[in-house]
């Protein structure tokens, strides 16, 4: 692989000279973890951060009575880990492969020396923060005041905006049924309920992880809890 070639695409790195790159294709790492594969576990001490290469990446907390909560799904560019690259920290969340996942891995150290040559890293990583702190905050607002159709309608008009445009109201669930409701906060029952209401409204048509939305009126009505 290419390692020059992977870093060069990857959106975090935009704006950063030839040379700065070129020093840093020597300084990280890549590795291929399967389905399933754990990246990082909560608690474990790490000063670096990584990058999805290829594949899809679960980030998620889990309680003390095992509830587990996924709080992002990551595709190819996204980094996660951005917090610990700085400092020596537990890692917030579990990083889970949900398909083959090649992951780059990036030294803090080699973060560090960068953003003191390259202002423009340090910008691109606060910007990816920004929008983070921001899913994070509607995700919370999600789970404390809406209920489970709601949370639902919402995540798939959100889908829609961000990742179907040229398709309509047809969108292709990335993940099942199972990880959709742990996005949602609820169980794979509700979810399947929710998911039978809305298609007997005419509201969705559900074939599998297809999703094509009937009347999207009715869906944001149901989104803003009307």
């Amino acid at each position: 692989m290419d390692i020059l070639k992977q870093i060069q695409d990857i959106p975090l790195f935009q704006g950063l000279s030839n040379d700065v790159l070129e020093a840093l294709s020597l300084r990280v790492l890549i590795g291929t973890y399967q389905p399933g594969e754990v990246i990082v576990a909560e608690t474990d001490l790490v000063k670096q951060f990584f990058v999805v290469i290829t594949g899809q990446v679960k980030l998620s907390k889990s309680s003390i009575e095992g509830k587990e909560q996924t709080l992002y799904l990551l595709g190819q560019g996204e980094p996660f880990g951005l917090c610990t690259a700085f400092a020596t920290h537990d890692f917030p969340a579990e990083a889970l492969a949900l398909k083959k996942s090649d992951i780059l891995t990036i030294p803090g150290a080699a973060v560090e020396e960068i953003v003191m040559k390259e202002p423009a890293l340090l910008l691109n990583i606060l910007k990816v923060l920004s929008n983070r702190l921001k899913e994070s905050m509607s995700l919370i607002e999600s789970l404390a005041l809406k209920e489970i159709p709601q949370r639902l309608a919402s995540f798939i008009i959100l889908t829609q905006l961000r990742e179907n445009k040229d398709k309509g109201g047809r969108i292709e669930l990335s993940i099942t049924h199972r990880e959709l409701s742990k996005i949602l906060g609820s169980t794979p029952e509700a979810l399947s309920r929710a998911l039978r209401k809305m298609q007997n409204d005419g509201v969705l048509e559900v074939q599998g992880r297809v999703i094509t939305i009937l009347n999207h009126k009715a869906l944001e009505e149901l989104s803003e809890g009307e």
